[in-house]
């Protein structure tokens, strides 16, 4: 779990009020101050803008303090965060904010995406998971991952974590053994473990692939896959059919720009 994952799920390292506290913006300390008087209906005070995180030792604003019943609830059951609470599926108190925050919940369960760049000890055991999924020799995971965290390639592995277990997972590559050498690089390997599945985990790592291709200059993105209807809810578009490598067989490509 983050440390700057509040006990409701929010991320305190985006806070504004946080931000202000930490780099000493009295702008911003100002303009926090202003929004949530109008917000609450209540005034409050720059000076009450005035916190470093709701489960960090330090500042807490009056409200994080004292006042909001989620913490209390929390540090009363000391619990790390609410999803380690039995209540948390039906809180009242937490629903308002699982409701219209989908991070909260994604948070709350404490899973995290990142690369291998990022984690480059877990090559070995993210090799032997893919190869359990698709039935690739590991050898050729493991020259693939390590020419990414060596920076000798910008295709890229993505794991979802829960702890150190792999629990979601994708890559890039070339080409996914289809006919069109042009439509390329390819994102491949995405797969959910079965019980994790129906949490929203592909969709992150379908968008942290995205994000982090083009943020190297990297556009379009392509993906074989005969799932239809499913890619197109993460902003994926049906480009046309190739042939799989050795086949006849068509298959789908969509391309995410």
């Amino acid at each position: 779990m983050k440390a700057y994952t509040a006990y409701c799920g929010l991320d305190c390292e985006t806070c504004e009020a946080r931000l202000a506290t930490v780099n000493h913006d009295e702008a911003l300390r100002r303009k926090v101050s202003r929004e949530w008087t109008e917000l609450n209906g209540v005034e409050i005070t720059p000076e009450m803008i005035n916190c470093e995180g709701c489960r960090i030792d330090g500042a807490k604003t009056p409200y994080c303090e004292s006042l909001c019943p989620i913490r209390q609830c929390a540090v009363a059951k000391d619990v790390e965060t609410c999803g380690g609470c039995e209540a948390v599926a039906y809180c009242e108190r937490l629903a308002p904010i699982l409701k219209n925050n989908a991070d909260a919940a994604w948070n709350l369960r404490g899973y995290v995406i990142t690369s291998l760049q990022d984690r480059p000890e877990l090559l070995n055991q993210a090799a032997a998971w893919f190869h359990a999924k698709w039935g690739v020799p590991e050898a050729a995971y493991q020259e693939r991952m390590a020419e990414y965290i060596n920076g000798a390639t910008k295709n890229g592995w993505y794991l979802c974590l829960d702890g150190d277990r792999i629990i979601g997972g994708l890559g890039v590559i070339d080409n996914d053994f289809h006919d069109r050498p042009d439509l390329a690089p390819n994102v491949c390997a995405v797969y959910t473990e079965e019980a994790f599945r129906g949490k929203g985990i592909a969709g992150r790592l379908l968008k942290a692939v995205v994000e982090d291709m083009r943020a190297k200059g990297v556009t379009p993105l392509y993906l074989v896959s005969d799932h239809v209807g499913f890619y197109e809810r993460y902003g994926w578009e049906f480009l046309c059919t190739v042939r799989e490598d050795g086949t006849q067989k068509p298959t789908r490509v969509y391309v995410h720009c």
